[in-house]
């Protein structure tokens, strides 16, 4: 439903807006409305410098581009800080784009796509700030999660360190491309105007979103079974080549295997397959997968280590968590009974795991399991990992929020993940462990999941780091 002050703005785009552009759009011809490139022609800019300022101190920021998460999420590390170098966690003022990631929806990925190519030209090419949804500068304001900041983004895509006044927005580009909503965007009254009027137009000129026709790229099919093992094959020729393009990417599967853990709203499970199956050695091999459950929690049923499940939902290719199942959310239901052949099912209770499905955990010595992370090797990828000896952690990486913890360990190739208040001492039981010094030094025991963590590190390569995700009671210190 379109608001109050969108209505009120239809007979001025109609009747003046509309017919008095010299630059037609892509369907007008020589009559008609004609197109007005708000993003270009002024209608919206920068209004002040943002050189040598710092966005945590003073709301607006020139950045680097860590990852595009989705068509209004992204993640930027700041090139001028004395504050924090945290990356900054970016919800994008004034749009709402179709979901591509816990939820997929018709035109998701297409957003995402937009989004993710002007981000990755303007990073690699030109110049990239980030400001707050303020005027002037001043502290930045978390959105209501308190992790993420509303902010409007600045892209010039061919000029380094580009003047502020030559800076576009891409949050209204995204929105005159027909791939977003307009939403909350009254807390920029000056902007207000030409958001609504760029989406009217997006939806006159029949522009995705509006063009009432299927989404090219989104897939309408059914589900279809898949192994395993099969996804194992392809995932580890992107593993050595980013440029592989991996025949799974957007197919809607149907996979079985034991669940191995839950953390951070990914499921991960992992299934056996002998020779005849197809595994590559005489003793079968195991293969896994992560997938992630959307931001709502599922019912802890599905989540007990142990169970044998069906997953349906998509396959796709995450910039942060790789190949991985999503789109599975609203398909774990709570009364069994309801399930349909399209959503997640128990297949064997934890309790009754207990011969060919059952869940194994593979042990690795420290140095045997860096070996494991050097090479990329994937034997226990996505699957239930202890590591035998003790380790000692080196240091420590901390999120914004205190809450998201990655250890590295001497002598080791591979880290630790860990999403939970830590209370390691058992001398000191209610004691939560929060700073670097609260770990550097000290011995552990570790197990888990083993997984990885993929970003764009220096000079834009892509970087992918090995870690095993711990549950509550899966590292342990030991003193």
């Amino acid at each position: 439903m379109k608001s109050f002050k969108k209505l009120l703005l239809l007979p001025l785009i109609a009747l003046s807006t509309l017919a008095s552009c010299a630059n037609p759009g892509p369907d007008s011809g020589n009559s008609g409305p004609q197109w007005i490139d708000y993003v270009h022609n002024g209608s919206i800019k920068l209004e002040y410098d943002y050189v040598n300022r710092d966005f945590y101190k003073d709301g607006i920021g020139q950045v680097s581009l860590k990852t595009a998460i989705d068509g209004d999420t992204a993640h930027f590390a700041p090139n001028v800080t004395t504050t924090s170098r945290e990356n900054i966690k970016a919800r994008f003022f004034g749009v709402d784009t179709p979901e591509s990631t816990g939820k997929v929806q018709p035109y998701g990925r297409p957003a995402s796509n937009f989004t993710k190519e002007k981000l990755l030209n303007a990073d690699e090419n030109g110049t990239i700030v980030v400001s707050s949804a303020q005027d002037g500068y001043g502290l930045p304001n978390p959105d209501s999660t308190g992790e993420r900041y509303v902010s409007l983004i600045w892209i010039h895509e061919t000029k380094k360190n580009a003047p502020f006044d030559e800076l576009v927005l891409l949050n209204l580009w995204i929105v005159q491309e027909g791939l977003s909503w307009v939403k909350n965007v009254g807390d920029m009254p000056q902007y207000v105007d030409t958001f609504y009027a760029a989406e009217d137009q997006a939806e006159v000129f029949k522009k995705n979103l509006w063009s009432g026709e299927d989404d090219p790229s989104y897939n309408y099919g059914d589900y279809e079974d898949v192994s395993l093992l099969d996804i194992k094959k392809e995932l580890e020729k992107t593993l050595q080549d980013p440029n592989y393009v991996n025949p799974y990417d957007n197919m809607k599967i149907r996979v079985v295997g034991t669940v191995a853990g839950y953390a951070n709203h990914i499921l991960y499970i992992q299934n056996f397959y002998s020779q005849e199956e197809g595994a590559r050695s005489p003793d079968g091999e195991y293969a896994g997968i992560n997938i992630f459950t959307g931001m709502s929690s599922i019912p802890s049923k599905y989540r007990k280590a142990n169970t044998y499940i069906q997953i349906c939902g998509l396959a796709q290719n995450s910039e942060t968590f790789g190949f991985q199942i999503t789109d599975t959310e609203g398909h774990f239901p709570s009364v069994e009974s309801t399930a349909t052949e399209n959503d997640c099912k128990i297949l064997i209770k934890p309790e009754d795991n207990v011969d060919e499905f059952a869940l194994h955990t593979f042990e690795y010595t420290a140095k045997e399991l860096s070996t494991i992370a050097s090479n990329k090797s994937t034997e226990n990828l996505f699957c239930s990992t202890v590591v035998t000896d003790t380790v000692t952690c080196s240091d420590v990486y901390i999120n914004n929020s205190g809450d998201e913890f990655t250890l590295s360990f001497e002598g080791c190739s591979w880290e630790v993940y860990l999403t939970f208040a830590y209370k390691g001492d058992p001398e000191y039981p209610n004691y939560v462990w929060k700073e670097k010094a609260d770990f550097i030094g000290k011995k552990f025991t570790v197990k888990g999941i083993y997984t990885y963590h993929q970003y764009i590190g220096y000079n834009n390569q892509r970087q992918i780091d090995f870690q095993i995700v711990v549950g509550m009671n899966d590292l342990v210190y030991i003193p």
